[in-house]
Parts: C-alpha cells; sequence; structure tokens
C-alpha cells in the first residue's frame, strides 16, 4: 500500500504542476471506467493497451509484449485500477520529469501544507489525499510515507525532502 500511496501522491504532483492539460488522478480513473465495460474493475491486457493509446502513449508491440507478461504473471491477466497507476506512474513521471520545475513543485508542496508552516504534517497530507483523491487514506500507510520522507528526524516534510520525495521511483 506505501508504494500505492507514494503513485498517488506523485500523480497528485504532477496533476497540480502540468499544463496546459493536467492528467490528474480523476481523469485516470475516468479513463479506467471507459474500458472497464463490465465494471468489475479490471481491464484485460488488450484494453490496457488501448487506453494508454487514448491517453497519448504509443506503446510499442514489444512495450505490450512485455506489460502483458507482467500482466499475465504478476496480477491474473488482467489489471485494476491500482495495478493501472502503477503501471502508468513511470510513463507519467518520464513525460513530464522535464516540465516540473521549482515553482510547479514550490506550488504542488503548498498544497499539502495547509497550515503554511513550511513543513508537511501526517494530519495535512491525509487531508490532502482525502480532498484531492476523493478517498480515506490509512492513518499508518500516510504516516510510513511521512517517516520514509522525513530525513531530519522532526516528524514532518519539509520542502527539501518533499523534492527528494517526488524525485524518487
Amino acid at each position: 500500500y506505501k508504494y500505492r500511496v507514494n503513485s498517488d501522491l506523485k500523480i497528485l504532483v504532477i496533476c497540480n504542476c502540468q499544463s496546459p492539460s493536467p492528467l490528474c488522478f480523476v481523469e485516470l480513473r475516468e479513463a479506467f471506467e471507459e474500458f472497464d465495460k463490465d465494471k468489475d474493475g479490471l481491464i484485460s491486457c488488450k484494453d490496457l493497451g488501448n487506453l494508454m493509446r487514448t491517453m497519448g502513449y504509443m506503446p510499442t508491440e514489444m512495450e505490450l509484449i512485455q506489460l502483458g507478461q507482467t500482466i499475465n504473471m504478476n496480477m491474473g491477466g488482467r489489471v485494476d485500477f491500482e495495478d493501472f497507476v502503477e503501471l502508468m506512474t513511470p510513463k507519467l513521471l518520464a513525460e513530464t520529469a522535464g516540465m516540473i520545475g521549482l515553482k510547479e513543485l514550490k506550488d504542488a508542496f503548498k498544497e499539502f501544507d495547509m497550515d503554511g508552516d513550511g513543513a508537511i504534517t501526517s494530519d495535512e497530507l491525509r487531508h490532502a489525499m482525502m480532498k484531492l483523491l476523493g478517498e480515506q487514506t490509512n492513518k499508518s500507510e500516510i504516516d510510513a510515507v511521512v517517516r520514509e520522507a522525513d530525513n531530519n528526524g522532526d516528524g514532518t516534510v519539509d520542502f527539501e525532502e518533499f523534492v527528494k520525495m517526488m524525485s524518487r521511483e
């Protein structure tokens, strides 16, 4: 779950930073749901390739074969939304790596630092995730994310730690 929370966080930062047309978490979910024909929360490998194309990615046949093998071996031949986000996060990060600058990271940091004190607490992060994702996140997951990013041991994430957290794969 920690990886999923980190993926969601990175997508939120990308969504808040990217312009002119942000590819937001909500848009990812809407796109996924469009390809989930039977509404069981899963899409096939073939549908994944089509979904990626509709989102502007043009995976090669080799990439689709590799994805298919990963999905068939690790995910039972079908992908749920969390797996889809996990698969797409490296592509989103690679696409936006050159687009996210210091100003955008500061703007994103302010979204999470709700009281403006220069540090993100677990409570602020949990509240921001709820507000931006519309889903409740587990307190222990959020605490683990903050602990992992908190290099100086003060129990919060300052801007420098935030930047380092966002640059991790």
